[in-house]
């Protein structure tokens, strides 16, 4: 069933261990060895370290539950800014040994090393280890890395043995490592697919990846058909080192303390993350064709609704209306809510030029030059700068107050020569601080 090559081809995923704990921990050696816990913000767990997790810590748990099982436990707030530095500096040391780096996301990366080892004049392996140590002596984060013919198979390493792990799976013994791997812990395989698997008799990745072709190609669809190559060692999915400039949807979701039941209060919470949204998709040139909004109350009940927009387009003043309306048929007098998010879906490319026969031409050019011009403020002054009269509820004030509303040090201490919008790449404790 498996190739009789070891590594036709040599990809390597990497793939941080609790990447927002371990970055704190990093920038506070103090930190070392003791629970962790980021998301302090949001009230629930964004990520945890490792000795968080051996103490019964979940992702998502509220800090309260947190508190009474781990009562020494660290609380920090999100610093979203210095993970960014973290992860970009993971990459540039990636790139040291390849020029096929994948960005796949904040924490992990995928790089394809196929034919290096006559110029980096190291084994597959060595060089894959190499990789990792570069990335823990010269960040002081952890990684877990995985060797692969395929992308799946790389990814499946690269979980085996957390933290600090580091698995090669050669394509002639890969069915070893899939004969225990429940197929549900396949990437790509979500728990509909699973379940379907299931009633096909197939419970591991080695049942599936034993199936012939053509019987695959009988039962399932294209995405899996391809995981089923990729399981037998035969690379499909390419290391793409571009920039990632499509999505099909993109979401923005905002916590804020305390929970509010003034309903012009929420309104404005969700018209800021409509705002948010609309400002990403402007940037990628991309427009939505479906609008998806939520609400969550402060007891984790959520509500959500979704409408087709009359018209592509990634403008709020488009959007809000048909908002205005979904927000009402979720919007319940009385409750207490703590979060809004919307979604904007079905993306396309975004030409405003383009118009059907009842739309005014004037009116969207008015609209194409309204928010080129607010883009150009935001840059320069800040995002916001320019807002909706709907959100200034949420932009005048602080999304927390309180306990959780504790800012990281990045976000209210700046290096010499910085100000709110000219930032250096360096973490806080890298330089000198005013």
């Amino acid at each position: 069933m498996l190739t009789l090559h070891s590594y036709p081809r040599a990809i390597v995923h990497i793939d941080a261990d609790s990447f927002f704990a371990t970055c704190e921990q990093a920038l506070h050696p103090e930190w070392k060895g003791k629970p962790v816990i980021c998301g302090k913000e949001r009230g629930i767990a964004a990520s945890m370290s490792y000795e968080a997790k051996k103490r019964g810590v979940t992702r998502a748990m509220k800090l309260s539950d947190i508190k009474k099982i781990c009562p020494d436990a660290i609380f920090v707030s999100s610093d979203y800014e210095t993970y960014g530095l973290f992860s970009k500096r993971m990459f540039e040391i990636m790139r040291r040994y390849s020029s096929m780096v994948e960005e796949y996301s904040i924490d992990e990366g995928f790089i394809d090393i196929t034919g290096l080892r006559r110029s980096l004049g190291m084994s597959y392996k060595a060089i894959a280890e190499k990789m990792r140590d570069d990335i823990v002596n010269e960040l002081g984060i952890s990684v877990s890395v995985g060797l692969a013919p395929t992308k799946v198979l790389a990814k499946i390493a690269s979980t085996r043995n957390k933290p600090m792990g580091l698995l090669c799976i050669p394509g002639k013994e890969a069915h070893r490592y899939l004969k225990q791997l429940p197929v549900g812990k396949v990437w790509g395989i979500g728990p509909q697919t699973k379940d379907y698997c299931a009633k096909l008799r197939i419970f591991t990745a080695l049942d599936f990846a034993e199936k012939d072709p053509e019987w695959i190609s009988q039962h399932f669809t294209k995405p899996h058909q391809e995981i089923h190559r990729e399981l037998r060692s035969i690379s499909v999915y390419p290391v793409s080192p571009e920039e990632k400039t499509r999505y099909v949807s993109i979401s923005k979701t905002k916590t804020f303390t305390p929970p509010a039941k003034q309903k012009e209060f929420v309104w404005g919470q969700l018209v800021k993350n409509i705002e948010n949204a609309c400002i990403k998709a402007r940037r990628y040139k991309l427009g939505a064709k479906d609008l998806i909004i939520f609400l969550k109350t402060q007891s984790f009940n959520s509500k959500g609704t979704k409408a087709k927009l009359t018209r592509v387009s990634c403008f709020p003043h488009e959007i809000l209306p048909i908002a205005r309306q979904l927000f009402e048929e979720c919007y319940k007098e009385g409750s207490e809510y703590r979060s809004t998010g919307v979604v904007l879906a079905s993306l396309i490319e975004h030409r405003p030029t383009q118009r059907n026969l009842f739309e005014e031409p004037l009116k969207l050019e008015y609209m194409q030059n309204l928010y080129n011009a607010v883009d150009i403020l935001s840059k320069k002054f800040g995002k916001h700068t320019v807002h909706s009269a709907a959100s200034l509820s949420a932009n005048s004030f602080d999304q927390h107050e309180g306990w959780r509303g504790d800012k990281p040090l990045r976000k209210v201490k700046k290096m010499l020569g910085e100000s709110a919008r000219k930032r250096l790449g360096m973490p806080l404790l890298a330089g000198e601080v005013k």
